[in-house]
């Protein structure tokens, strides 16, 4: 997708007649290139092929160091149209980024998301998971609302994250919980929220199996992109079988 840039201004009358820039409405802001960072390594794919898209993924380092590391899918309770899911995503990653400036606590990021979004009466609900990323010590503060898969993966073992607490929007004032851990050296931590994931059940077992076959040296090896893309091959084979679904992907890995 190619982006042109006009400099040609628009007087007042001609923007009032014209309204605002449909093109512009849901929007969703994709991630600029990973930030360079001592300790850690990113890397992020989405299934959307254009800008109107009901999830995201995303990253923005902040001033005190961490990186603020998402991904989130929109749901509707009842058929709704690109736009309307569009909307949704747009106004929950432009949330999430303002209140990451002042909240520690990715639990906390949760519920401040929900109260603004205030989606207690809307037909949409979103799963949505954030992971607070010290881009130095290699700690972590995660917290998963809805239909997410969370994975650690290390060469001795995978393990898959506990994601028992709502998606944003289908019990208010919900008190979201954080976990913390830090990850061990050449660790890789794999946020995915995907539609079409939890209606197969063998979605999950099968992204760890094919972690399961590699041997040590290859975990050692491999990749914060080399991870992302074993994950994403495995997405795009549901997003083939139903091509309604849609999913975002984000690999972290310590360096």
């Amino acid at each position: 997708m190619s982006t042109v840039l006009s400099l040609r201004s628009r007087s007042p009358v001609e923007t009032l007649s014209r309204g605002p820039d449909p093109s512009r409405l849901g929007r969703i802001s994709q991630p600029p290139f990973a930030p360079l960072l001592e300790e850690a390594e990113l890397a992020g794919w989405s299934s959307h092929r254009d800008f109107l898209a009901g999830g995201f993924h995303d990253w923005r380092l902040l001033d005190d160091g961490r990186v603020l590391v998402s991904v989130a899918q929109v749901a509707a309770t009842l058929p709704a149209d690109r736009l309307t899911l569009a909307l949704a995503a747009q106004a929950a990653q432009t949330a999430i980024r303002a209140h990451a400036l002042h909240t520690e606590d990715a639990g906390m990021l949760l519920q401040l998301t929900a109260r603004t979004l205030d989606l207690g009466d809307a037909d949409s609900h979103i799963s949505l998971a954030v992971a607070l990323v010290d881009g130095l010590g290699g700690s972590v503060n995660l917290a998963i609302a809805g239909d997410c898969l969370v994975w650690r993966v290390r060469a001795a073992r995978q393990d898959q994250l506990p994601c028992d607490q709502p998606p944003l929007g289908v019990e208010t004032n919900f008190a979201y919980a954080a976990q913390e851990f830090a990850l061990s050296l050449r660790e890789r931590l794999l946020l995915v929220a995907d539609n079409s994931a939890h209606r197969s059940p063998r979605f999950a077992a099968s992204v760890a199996a094919r972690f399961t076959r590699l041997d040590a040296e290859s975990h050692r090896r491999m990749s914060a992109a080399e991870a992302l893309a074993i994950v994403q091959t495995r997405c795009e084979q549901e997003l083939t079988a139903d091509p309604r679904t849609s999913a975002s992907v984000v690999a972290v890995r310590r360096r």
